[in-house]
């Protein structure tokens, strides 16, 4: 398997990761993904979830950023879940980061205090759907859901919504839009 190393630094953590062909922004961190990092809003302690973890750069910076977190980092494909457990293992964070093949928070049995993504345009409306009801059924009171969207921000608000009582955008840029919800 032909691989790359993706490095960057973002709010002064460096971040260097294996990625591979069929992965989401396999040669550089993408632009949406580094305004969720850039504005990220993580608890002070407890579980939060990368969901649609890719090669992991979310889930890895947010252990790096914070050492008091346990974090879930999901993904559905078998190849974003081999190179996230290669990227944890790179990083010998395996005692506080589980790597899982999952869709969504789909039969997990996990409270969260917070979960983020930068979910993937193709998986529309319907992916943005149960990640703002499976979400909302896990989260602690609270709790946040992040996501960045590109385009389609509507759409996200709407979804959210119905479910959040506390939805905002906490940042626009180039057709990207970091939304934060909030479980009260």
């Amino acid at each position: 398997m032909d691989e790359f190393v993706v490095n960057d630094v973002v709010n002064g953590i460096p971040l260097s990761l294996i990625s591979s062909y069929g992965v989401f922004s396999k040669k550089k961190l993408d632009l949406g993904t580094r305004m969720l990092l850039e504005n990220i809003v993580l608890p002070e302690e407890g579980v939060v979830a990368d969901i649609g973890c890719g090669y992991g750069p979310i889930g890895i910076y947010i252990a790096l950023k914070n050492p008091n977190l346990k974090i879930y980092m999901i993904d559905i494909d078998k190849k974003a879940v081999y190179l996230a457990e290669k990227n944890v293992k790179r990083y010998k964070l395996e005692n506080r980061v589980i790597v899982i093949r999952n869709n969504i928070l789909e039969n997990l049995d996990i409270q969260l205090n917070g979960a983020y993504s930068n979910p993937p345009l193709k998986a529309g409306k319907e992916f943005i759907e149960k990640l703002a009801q499976q979400s909302y059924e896990r989260l602690l009171h609270n709790g946040v859901l992040e996501v960045v969207v590109y385009k389609g921000e509507k759409n996200v608000l709407d979804i959210f919504g119905k479910y959040f009582n506390e939805v905002k955008i906490i940042k626009r840029a180039k057709g990207y839009s970091i939304i934060l919800a909030v479980k009260n």
